[in-house]
């Protein structure tokens, strides 16, 4: 079986300013692994690049043993931006767009998420406010039966009671099932206890990775250890 994502040295520019430098990782199917590091430090350029909507400028990326294409977007889910959500449809009207636009769409997670992240259908998705356009993102990303599902900020503009809920739907949706999950957050108190493996990125390269239960054994939280990585 291959591996569920595969970085050997990754790097990425933009207008000649190093964005990622040589990253190597190799994530295995089932592993939730929390992608970790301040504002700047190339998480969402690394998530765009899994997902195939960016080039590697140098280095080389697999997902399921085959570079990102159009050939891999059955095997990913990547957590969309708000401005990537039809402002014209309604949230309902949105997804019974996306059960036709997605063949691996399950509708009892659909209904399941909807009542969890309590999303309103009749809401246009131009008004939302930018923790409902998170939810709706996640219902997107989570109803979907991928095998590798990317998570981009999901706690952002979410009060902390519903990141409890978010927490417990990724563990249903994903862990549960054995999907892969990537999940870059500043939120890292929120959903530590979700991590297998932290990879910890630093100014565009990868400064660490771990097994989160090797550092929960050294008596750290993963947060205390990612005050420990970003300090020097």
């Amino acid at each position: 079986m291959p591996m569920a994502v595969e970085c050997d040295g990754v790097s990425f520019s933009i207008a000649n300013r190093p964005i990622l430098r040589g990253v190597t990782c190799s994530i295995a199917p089932g592993e939730t692994v929390g992608l970790l590091g301040p504002n700047g430090a190339g998480k969402t350029t690394l998530l765009r690049l899994i997902a195939g909507m960016l080039v590697p400028e140098s280095g080389r990326i697999r997902v399921v043993g085959q570079p990102p294409s159009w050939r891999t977007l059955v095997h990913t889910a990547l957590l969309p931006e708000r401005g990537h959500l039809p402002g014209w449809l309604t949230v309902g009207e949105w997804f019974q767009y996306a059960r036709r636009l997605y063949p691996d769409w399950s509708e009892a997670s659909e209904h399941q998420l909807v009542e969890d992240l309590a999303l309103r259908l009749d809401r246009p998705i131009s008004r939302l406010s930018r923790g409902e356009a998170t939810r709706v993102g996640l219902v997107t990303c989570l109803a979907r039966r991928t095998e590798v599902v990317l998570l981009d900020e999901p706690f952002t503009g979410i009060d902390p009671l519903a990141r409890e809920v978010i927490a417990t739907a990724i563990v249903r949706e994903c862990a549960s099932l054995g999907r892969t999950v990537i999940l870059a957050t500043h939120d890292i108190r929120e959903c530590e206890s979700l991590f297998d493996r932290v990879l910890f990125l630093k100014e565009g390269a990868l400064a660490a990775d771990e097994s989160a239960d090797v550092i929960r054994m050294r008596g750290l939280s993963v947060a205390a250890r990612y005050r420990e990585v970003f300090a020097t």
